[in-house]
Formats: C-alpha cells, structure tokens, sequence
C-alpha cells in the first residue's frame, strides 16, 4: 500500500496565516478608516526643528491659533490644565500660528510669556501657513487630537473645554494600550500555529522518508 502524505506549502500557509490574523488586527485598531495626519516639520520658539512624526506613540493635540484671534485666548486656560494633568510622555500641545501675515514672533512670544505657555509653540511662517492649508484649517481655533499611531481622532473647532479633550484622551489610552496587546497575542498565536505546522511538516516527510526506504528493493 503506497502511503500519501498531503503537504500544504509554505507560501499557502503565510496567505492562511496572514488571512486569520489582519482581521483581528483591524477588528482591534479604532484607528481602522480614520485618517493619517499629514506629517510636517516646523521651527519652535525655541529655534528647535520638530516633525509630527517625532511624537508618535503619543498623544498629540494640534491647536492652530493666531494672537488676534479671541477665541484662541479663551482656549489657553483649557490647554494648559491638559498640560498641568498629563506628562509629556503621554500628551504633547503643539500650538500653532498660522498667521505670517497680521501677527509676528515677537507678538506669540509676548503671547506665551504673558500666558505662561509651556508646551510647544510654533510663530507665523509660510511653512505654519502650509501646515494649516494641509489640514484645512478654515476657522480658529482648531484642535486636532491625533492617537499614538499617527490618526486624527477628533477634530473641534471654536473654543474647547478641556473636560471634553480630556474624555477623549482617556478612551484613547486605554485603547492604544490594548491593540498592542491584543496585536502581540495574534502575532504569538499565528507564528505558534507556523511552528507547529513546520513541526509536522518534517514530521509527515520523515515517516514518508522511512515508508520510501521499506518500500525499495533490496539488491
């Protein structure tokens, strides 16, 4: 009796493997169908080069603001009560004047000294004028609240009380920190079920091995 032993290959596997785990990945991922945030680089108060993409694996609020704008100076107590409850690991304020025309460094400089603003600031340049053209900023101020993983989550315009940023921020912690567990757990499990498949491949092939050599004619 001739024995068969039925092999899936390797390349079969990865596509049955990889069909199992991206849906639980996306099923997990509260940022599945949110849009990225476009990265950008600008210059602080500071003269210190900064990238978005910096940041990632923080929380990141975008507040785009000009000093003349009223409502942006309404905004500043809410940001800074943000600022005071969560540490820079977990949440960084970039605020961002979008305006190089009406308003000056010299003006956001008095701005943030007059308001004790320590968190990120950028002054009026083209480069924070393309930044707001690439975020469709049409009215001030608007806050941006990007996850750990480069999404926006939500966008606000007008004056924002803190308690609703802060809501927000505390249904993304939670959720970033479970993706990654729940991601980890799908990627332990498909490369067990791998090893274990590999494992009777060499098995399923040695006894087909010792099967051929009973089989052969013995000169």
């Amino acid at each position: 009796m001739a024995l068969s032993v039925k092999l899936v290959s390797r390349p079969l596997l990865t596509i049955v493997l990889l069909a199992m785990v991206l849906p639980v990945a996306l099923w997990i991922m509260p940022s599945f169908g949110q849009p990225v945030a476009p990265d950008f680089t600008l210059t602080d108060l500071n003269k210190t080069r900064f990238s978005l993409s910096d940041f990632k694996g923080r929380i990141v609020l975008l507040d785009f603001f000009t000093t003349w704008c009223k409502a942006c100076k309404e905004e500043i107590p809410h940001l800074k009560a943000l600022a005071n409850r969560y540490p820079n690991n977990t949440l960084v304020i970039i605020s961002i004047d979008i305006d190089p025309i009406l308003d000056t460094e010299q003006a956001v400089r008095k701005w943030v000294n007059e308001y004790n603003m320590t968190w990120i600031v950028a002054p009026p340049t083209l480069d924070t004028a393309g930044v707001a053209n690439k975020y469709q900023i049409i009215e001030l101020p608007t806050l941006i609240l990007i996850n750990e993983q480069g999404y926006i989550r939500r966008t606000h315009v007008g004056t924002t009380e803190e308690e609703i940023i802060r809501s927000e921020i505390e249904m993304i912690i939670p959720e970033f920190e479970a993706t990654t567990i729940t991601a980890t757990l799908a990627l332990a499990s498909a490369l067990l079920l791998l090893r274990r498949r590999t494992a009777v491949h060499r098995f399923d092939s040695l006894i087909l091995s010792t099967h051929n050599d009973k089989q052969r004619p013995i000169n």
